[in-house]
Order: structure tokens, then sequence, then C-alpha cells
């Protein structure tokens, strides 16, 4: 949805300095009509504030989810020291940050999960090639590419309801650095 915004511009004729006549052609030359023009100007899209999903493995506490197992090293959110299934809405924007003061990690699909399990890869099996911004989170080898310490990511799209595996391709092998994204 685009947003627009209305300018008007109000012309006031001052007739002793236009010597009675408009300013402008076609305009009244009377001092008492002003004129009034609108117009109308395209801003472009909406531009919404990404969604952001934090990743760190140094410091960062795993969990063990009923659904999906072994989850390390991401959360919603840019602070945490608990990693976290991650929720996000369809059909936004969403922005990754490595808040690891010490390691590159990477955002990478895996597969698709289901809403009571995730059949994880025996290795990584993702891309570390960065997607083009726009990309979908759950497109065949997405990736952020390497995100350094404190380096944030492209801005990238949820896509479409479903359960996501993701994971990091330099620490999924070593430490099973991994989520499930589930898109509303």
């Amino acid at each position: 949805m685009k947003s627009r915004t209305l300018v008007v511009l109000v012309l006031a004729l001052v007739a002793a300095a236009c010597g009675g006549r408009g300013a402008v052609p076609g305009t009244p030359s009377s001092a008492a009509n002003p004129v009034t023009t609108l117009f109308i100007a395209d801003d472009g899209p909406d531009i919404a504030t990404p969604a952001p999903v934090g990743a760190r493995l140094t410091g960062e506490h795993s969990i063990t989810n009923s659904h999906y197992g072994f989850i390390l090293g991401y959360f919603n959110g840019r602070t945490s020291l608990t990693s976290e299934v991650v929720h996000l809405t369809a059909g936004t924007q969403v922005k990754f940050f490595n808040v690891d003061s010490v390691l590159p990690h990477t955002v990478s699909f895996l597969g698709k999960a289901t809403a009571a399990s995730a059949l994880w890869p025996r290795t990584f099996n993702g891309s570390s090639i960065r997607s083009p911004a726009g990309t979908a989170i759950g497109a065949l080898h997405f990736s952020t590419g390497s995100l350094n310490p404190g380096q944030s990511s492209l801005i990238y799209r949820t896509g479409l309801p479903g359960f996501y595996m993701e994971g990091c391709a330099f620490h999924y092998d070593s430490n099973k650095m991994r989520t499930v994204i589930i898109v509303h």
C-alpha cells in the first residue's frame, strides 16, 4: 500500500506587489481571492521497521523445545540470553543481527519443519552465500551470508506462513546452532 501526502500550497496574491494582476496566469487578479493549489505527492511504499531476529552463540543458552528438539543461537529481537523458536508475521520484512561479540554467523534455510516436528539434517545442508535483499527466508538456498560480530543483514521477507528450519553455516555441525522460524 502506498502512502500519499497531501501538500497544500496557498498563494496569496498581493495587489500592490503585482500591480493588481495575478502572479500566476489564469488566477484571479484580486488579493481578496487567494489561489489554492493542491499537489498530491507519492511518497512510495510504506516502509515498516523490519522485525529483528538476533543470532549469538557466545554466552547463549540452549533450550529443548517439545516439538523441535535442541534450539541454540537465535531469538526474537536483538537482546536475549536464551535461545528460542522465532515467531514472525507473514508478509513482513525481517532483518537479522549478529549480536555475538566474537563469532561470525549466518541464518541459512535448511528445510521445512511442521507444526509438530523438525527433521534436522545430520550436517549443514544450507547455503552460506548471501541472498539478495527481499528474498523470502523459506526460499531454497536462502542465507544472510556471513554476518560478522555487530553486523546486520540485508532486509528480507518472511514470505508465506510456514515452519522453516534455519541454521548457521559456521556452527551448525560443531554446536547445532539452529532454530525453527514460525511464520504466522
